[in-house]
């Protein structure tokens, strides 16, 4: 397949999650529970609609119980990708069960771990998704609602695809410039933030957006995953490696960029992982010559060879778990 100039079809398969090899059994189940529900309406959260009960019982996840009113490990808020959900909403919309799943069986409580399914799960509409006002807004004040609700001074991130660069900005704050409009999402929270956990996340781009960019959304210039087209006298290589000739740095996607030369640390501990054979990401996860997959403000960081792009997220619970608890890189 030509990876400069994707049709409509392939671009779909390598940005809509249609691989349905990756599956996930675990059985849990949300919403937010109806403690947090009526904090969020008490408190002004109402219109954000964090519950998304569109989704059923999968569409969000995290609260107080009436067995459960005490917070005593910090807060893991999750951040799917791209068509995916909170929870298991499909064969292909996994969403973080397994991850919750194997967190409460290390002692972690409803209290403690939080998810709310942005957009929804219909990867025929994949392409469209960019990192935009509505989205970013909304996300933001999941973790500032998260922060006041639980009482926590800080909480941990656990993030997969776009969800990487998403949960990046909103930490990072700031303002966007996307097609639905400018917004500001306000001062870094970093600072609350103790962990910061990417996994398969694009955030030097993607190199199938090569060539696509003024077609695909997702892939544009501005606020997409746009990898730059050229870097030193390399042109439409992007995921050659090695590259053929030296690379003096590419011009990719404004929001990307910004967020790569800010200097500024997500959390206490930043991690990223990611594998050589990333069915989405593709080209053993590089872009000119660098993991895409790489923040560049992590402490440590892991490599798979041979997890799919959702496998990443579906069959590492445990590896997260030990970078949220124990800050320390799977081994």
């Amino acid at each position: 397949m030509n990876s400069l100039i994707l049709s409509k079809k392939s671009f779909i398969l390598y940005f809509g999650y249609a691989f349905l090899i990756s599956y996930s059994s675990a059985a849990v189940s949300g919403p937010l529970t109806p403690d947090f529900q009526n904090w969020l309406v008490s408190h002004g959260y109402e219109k954000d609609d964090f519950v998304r009960s569109d989704q059923g019982t999968q569409g969000s996840y995290g609260g107080f119980t009436n067995t459960s009113k005490i917070v005593k490990n910090v807060p893991v808020v999750f951040i799917h990708g791209n068509s995916d959900s909170a929870l298991q909403t499909s064969s292909f919309a996994t969403g973080w069960s397994n991850s919750v799943e194997y967190f409460l069986s290390q002692g972690y409580t409803t209290a403690e771990l939080y998810a709310t399914s942005w957009q929804d799960t219909n990867f025929l509409k994949a392409s469209l998704r960019t990192h935009n006002c509505r989205d970013l807004l909304r996300l933001r004040r999941f973790l500032e609602a998260v922060l006041a609700y639980t009482g926590s001074s800080k909480l941990s991130i656990v993030s997969h695809s776009m969800g990487v660069t998403l949960g990046r900005k909103i930490v990072k704050g700031g303002s966007v410039n996307a097609a639905d409009g400018n917004c500001d999402l306000g001062k870094p929270i970093n600072r609350n933030v103790e962990v910061f956990v990417g996994i398969a996340g694009a955030n030097f781009g993607l190199c199938n957006c090569q060539g696509v960019e003024h077609v695909e959304k997702t892939c544009n210039k501005q606020n997409g995953f746009f990898p730059g087209d050229s870097c030193g006298a390399n042109t439409l290589n992007c995921g050659t490696h090695p590259l053929p000739k030296p690379c003096n740095g590419p011009t990719y996607s404004t929001l990307l960029s910004q967020m790569n030369s800010d200097n500024m640390k997500e959390a206490d501990y930043v991690f990223s992982t990611w594998s050589h054979v990333d069915d989405l990401i593709q080209f053993n996860d590089m872009t000119w010559g660098r993991p895409t997959s790489l923040i560049p403000t992590s402490d440590a960081f892991h490599e798979y060879p041979s997890y799919t792009h959702m496998q990443t997220k579906e069959q590492t619970a445990p590896d997260q778990y030990q970078m949220v608890k124990n800050k320390k890189i799977p081994s």
